[in-house]
């Protein structure tokens, strides 16, 4: 039994919802303060959905809040969280999207391991993730769906389940340029233009060039993300000709890259300056990933 004993709090509200009736131990002092003060401030319910999600049993999240948040929590009330987050995802990914909210989609497959159940043991696989761009830059998980590979089955159910909820066109989609993405977004959007993630293009390029000291390194990467800092797609050319012709000699096989490839990540000067950066990568599926990552 807990030292100082335990109190019942009539409700508890979570993000997705409320839990009545939620048993917690008290702290010692004059005045009666249950734990569950100091979970909200951890945001409890966040940490419970992605110890769990994440590969830990009900039984070892239990585990987990008694080493380090110093209280007691059951399994039933774990579920209870849990079962309430699902509800209201599962709604959420449902709803109508309204026609022409969203301006861009950025799509990316993020690899982690998961399980179907407590007894099977962990597996890996990739999540699929869209995530809806809006004017302004604000942006919102629409859906995501978990495989074990990145096909173009995968990605194309991905889409066409967004285009079947109202998003029935988008100006621009962003990925990692994986041939399986590019071929989706063709079938089920083929007015919307294709931007490359800068960043994948950027390791990619990087991996040709030879073994730089550290200083000459460091001035390379500087120099290539200049270029995506101009204030409009021609100035970006003229820059990225410096750039092509201050590496020509030092790394050839880059340069020939850069140059062939260059087309596939110009595409986002065409949206509004203040935001636009949030359209030359695909960090913004990797952020949803790790809220979202559930069913």
């Amino acid at each position: 039994m807990y030292r100082w004993g335990y109190t019942v709090r009539k409700c508890w509200t979570t993000l997705w919802g409320s839990l009545e009736q939620v048993r917690v131990p008290r702290l010692r002092g004059w005045k009666e303060i249950g734990l569950l003060e100091r979970y909200e401030r951890h945001g409890l319910d966040e940490v419970l959905f992605a110890l769990t999600v994440g590969g830990l049993s009900q039984r070892k999240v239990v585990d987990w809040v008694r080493r380090f948040l110093g209280g007691t929590l059951s399994p039933a009330t774990i579920g209870a969280v849990l079962e309430q987050a699902q509800q209201q995802i599962a709604q959420r990914r449902s709803e109508p999207i309204p026609p022409r909210r969203y301006r861009a989609l950025v799509v990316d497959g993020i690899y982690l391991r998961y399980r179907r159940s407590v007894s099977q043991a962990a597996r890996k696989g990739v999540l699929l993730v869209a995530v809806g761009v809006r004017e302004g830059g604000g942006f919102d998980v629409l859906d995501w769906r978990g495989a074990f590979a990145e096909t173009t089955e995968d990605y194309e159910e991905l889409l066409t389940q967004l285009w079947r909820r109202g998003l029935e066109s988008v100006e621009l989609i962003v990925s990692d340029g994986l041939p399986a993405v590019v071929s989706a977004a063709q079938t089920v959007y083929p007015a919307a233009r294709h931007q490359l993630c800068l960043a994948h293009w950027f390791r990619h390029l990087e991996a040709l060039t030879p073994r730089f000291p550290w200083f000459q390194r460091r001035k390379f990467r500087r120099e290539f993300w200049w270029i995506w800092d101009a204030e409009n797609e021609v100035q970006a050319r003229q820059w990225a000709r410096r750039f092509c012709a201050r590496w020509r000699c030092a790394a050839p096989e880059m340069v020939q890259k850069f140059q062939a490839e260059r087309h596939q990540v110009l595409a986002f000067f065409a949206f509004p300056a203040p935001w636009r950066h949030r359209l030359r990568t695909t960090n913004l599926a990797r952020v949803g990933s790790n809220t979202y990552a559930a069913t």
